[in-house]
């Protein structure tokens, strides 16, 4: 087994999904990656988050993203920005070895379907369309899985192909989906692009000196739970800049739990954004407006960069769904 010195990183609990709806979009889902005669030569057999057995004729080429259904699930369909964890297995398409991501069988990483992810690259662009529950193949090029390497920083060339083998465990929608809600007077205002990604107005104002929290879209699933594990989309801006400070859409949604911790080391979040994720509904969008205090960091945390103790902040937060993790 070679052992990549760019391995692919996982992405926090290794759990099943609570909750996720089944829907029929598939005929009508548009996808850039389409099946070929390199992907269709992959088989594999073995379950999802096992060691797999894969095969395919040596060496195989392609010139091209390429992903084949194996077998189709019958879970929700994976449209263009909605949210996929899955297993993955990687193999040199020259030889057939399978490579050491550092992943274990039953971990799983996470991408934005159907398009182009800061982790994996082109690899979410090849789950576009597909189902929960799917098991695809896909053939691609090294830097399409792993980025763009300088010369000579890897035992294979930029250009070299590679085999995925991705288990499709499951599914969340890419952004709130609830009813939108009359604006509150004197809170920022989201703005949405097309793809749902917010921007954020902050009034002409001074900011608030208590927490403050407003639901923009009110989503009719199930209400967060303290320590619950919560899949979200989130931005987040200083009160009175100009520019975002972070923003999940840029890079991948994110698992936080739902409990107050103002360094973010268990994975937590600030108290004041606790607060107001844990009676929130899945579906939902919140704003949250933290002023310097008991709700936000305190003196012994590590400040994100761009932020001081004490800047005001504000969160904008798509509730996408919730991992169980017993």
């Amino acid at each position: 087994m070679r052992t990549l010195t760019a391995a692919i990183i996982t992405v926090g609990l290794v759990a099943s999904l609570s909750a996720c709806a089944s829907t029929d979009a598939a005929a009508s889902c548009d996808t850039t990656a389409t099946s070929g005669d390199a992907s269709a030569l992959v088989d594999v057999t073995g379950d999802a988050g096992t060691e797999l057995s894969v095969t395919f004729p040596t060496p195989l080429i392609t010139e091209g993203l390429e992903a084949t259904t194996i077998s189709a699930g019958d879970g929700m369909t994976l449209e263009e920005g909605d949210v996929a964890d899955f297993h993955l297995t990687v193999l040199d398409a020259a030889t057939g070895e399978v490579l050491d991501t550092g992943l274990e069988p039953d971990s799983f990483l996470r991408a934005s379907a159907g398009k182009s992810n800061t982790q994996t690259n082109e690899l979410g662009t090849a789950l576009g369309c597909a189902t929960v529950g799917s098991r695809v193949a896909v053939t691609l090029e090294f830097q399409d899985l792993f980025g763009a390497q300088a010369e000579g920083s890897s035992a294979y060339a930029n250009e070299d192909t590679l085999v995925a083998v991705v288990d499709v465990i499951r599914g969340f929608p890419g952004r709130a989906t609830g009813a939108t809600q009359l604006p509150v007077n004197g809170m920022p205002a989201v703005v949405l692009a097309p793809s749902g990604q917010p921007g954020i107005v902050v009034p002409n104002s001074d900011a608030p000196t208590e927490t403050l929290s407003s639901t923009t879209k009110k989503g009719d699933g199930a209400k967060i739970k303290e320590d619950d594990a919560v899949v979200i989309q989130s931005a987040s801006i200083v009160w009175g800049a100009d520019d975002i400070l972070s923003s999940t859409w840029e890079t991948q949604p994110s698992t936080v739990l739902a409990t107050a911790d103002r360094t973010g080391a268990t994975g937590g979040v600030l108290p004041g954004l606790a607060d107001a994720l844990v009676g929130a509904t899945i579906g939902s969008q919140l704003v949250v407006v933290i002023p310097p205090g008991d709700d936000s960091y305190d003196e012994t945390a590590t400040l994100p960069t761009g932020v001081t103790a004490e800047d005001t902040l504000v969160y904008v937060v798509d509730v996408l769904g919730v991992l169980d993790t017993e």
